[in-house]
């Protein structure tokens, strides 16, 4: 039995990837992939994180772990729904779809890296680990937005940047030679397939075309029948993003240790604000980040994309000289309030 893990990276169509092979599961199954439930509500198998970490993550609690004893005892739990689920299709698969961005976002340091590799290799056969790299300049960008969404209410583009690369536990996931020598020393380079999360890298400019090349091996069934899942996770527009930094002091979305009553009910009016314009960085911005990473990225491509061309993401032509953060006029702000008091 093969497993293909995709673990990631967070911001590169994770979410999108796992519903769409949580609404196809009838689908992958007539070809012979099982994309298993884990023991929770969603597609997304986050609960490989929780039985895999070495520390308790709050989301964790939710499962009734609350120590390293449970912890272990819930991996246990997990690996024998996991082959309950693979015996019962014995016969009928050939390929187990693990997919969870927090194997990269949240599991921290080899141990929980160790953990995962003990519980996939208690069950496979083959394994095959897969990861999607997307340029640190988006991914930051991305990131950014994410924080202000969740109520992040620190400093401006720049300095968020330079936080980020100064506390590494801020946004863990693009330290990519950190992140890929972990799994190295536990499954070996010849077990992870690195993709570039571009258009331009992908196998049909698509992501998930591009993972099912992987999972059917080049020979992809007719997708005619396949039901894709929206992506909506496009976020809000610059001046948006700017508005929410600077009303998020006074809406924080937690108040006295607790969970911010009115914040919570102006959440979906949030959810509405405008996505255009999108956000974007300076041409001096972007190169200032990628300078930073050249040297971890060399690495990455020399070692598990020795045929790709230097350097591993390749040099931009489409940015402007000035940057669209951190703007906002006092006609958006009355606008963006008025949404709010609708």
């Amino acid at each position: 039995m093969k497993v293909i893990c995709h673990i990631g990276t967070p911001k590169t169509a994770s979410t999108f990837l796992q519903n769409t092979c949580a609404a196809n599961r009838k689908w992958l199954h007539r070809h012979g992939v099982l994309y298993p439930d884990m023991l929770q509500p969603i597609a997304n198998h986050m609960t490989l994180f929780f039985a895999s970490a070495c520390y308790i993550h709050d989301f964790s609690r939710d499962y009734g772990i609350h120590t390293l004893e449970q912890v272990e005892k819930f991996r246990h739990k997990l690996s024998n729904h996991l082959k309950a689920q693979i015996h019962h299709n014995y016969g009928e698969i050939h390929t187990v779809l693990l997919s969870s961005e927090n194997l990269t976002g949240n599991i921290g340091g080899q141990c929980g890296v160790r953990n995962f590799h003990d519980f996939l290799v208690d069950i496979f056969d083959e394994i095959e680990i897969v990861i999607y790299l997307r340029r640190q300049d988006d991914s930051l960008l991305s990131m950014y937005g994410e924080y202000l969404k969740r109520g992040y209410a620190g400093p401006k583009f720049d300095e968020f940047v330079e936080e980020a690369i100064r506390n590494r536990s801020m946004v863990p996931y693009i330290f990519y030679k950190h992140i890929l020598s972990l799994w190295q020393n536990c499954f070996g380079a010849q077990r992870i397939k690195v993709r570039i999360f571009d258009r331009k890298e992908l196998v049909g400019g698509d992501i998930l075309i591009d993972l099912f090349d992987l999972v059917f091996r080049g020979d992809i069934p007719d997708l005619s029948e396949l039901m894709r899942t929206k992506n909506d996770n496009t976020g809000f527009s610059a001046p948006a993003l700017e508005f929410l930094r600077r009303i998020h002091p006074y809406i924080p979305f937690r108040e006295n240790g607790a969970p911010n009553k009115t914040r919570q009910r102006l959440q979906g009016r949030i959810d509405r604000l405008p996505i255009e314009p999108r956000p974007r960085l300076s041409a001096e911005q972007s190169s200032k980040i990628m300078k930073y990473f050249e040297a971890d990225n060399e690495w990455v491509r020399s070692t598990f994309l020795p045929d790709h061309p230097a350097p591993l993401f390749s040099h931009r032509n489409d940015q402007n000289a000035s940057s669209n953060l951190g703007q906002l006029s006092l006609d958006e702000f009355a606008q963006f309030t008025g949404l709010l008091l609708k």
